[in-house]
């Protein structure tokens, strides 16, 4: 913000949290004007928040996909898939039931996927 006296660049003062409303000071005049805060990086007053990260579970290591998730400090290994859309699909199946390892067998059944070597395959 430009001061409208001086045209210097304005110092943020203080902001009302009910009108949203801040106080800039110009550090060469001393003129304060009230206006709107765009961007806002102090304690307490409302930012913008960032879309909350979703976790893959599964990573590319030597052109394989590692699907595997930790709980609890536990490591759940559920496979190494030969493509990514295979490795997305088992993600999807184990999220459904909530990582029970126990299910694998019907997941692969559900989407047609079978035992190619040491990789799965989608069929």
């Amino acid at each position: 913000m430009k001061c409208e006296e001086c045209n210097c660049v304005m110092q943020w003062r203080s902001t009302n949290k009910v009108t949203n409303l801040s106080k800039f000071k110009c550090p060469n005049c001393g003129h304060v004007q009230v206006g709107e805060n765009k961007v806002t990086y102090h304690v307490g007053l409302p930012v913008e928040e960032k879309p909350k990260r979703v976790p893959k579970y599964y990573h590319c290591k030597d052109g394989r996909y590692i699907v595997k998730r930790r709980i609890n400090k536990k490591l759940l290994y559920a496979g190494s898939y030969a493509d990514e859309e295979t490795a997305k699909k088992v993600v999807k199946e184990l999220n459904e039931c909530d990582w029970d390892l126990n299910m694998m067998e019907k997941i692969y059944e559900k989407l047609n996927i079978t035992k190619v070597k040491r990789i799965w395959v989608c069929a």
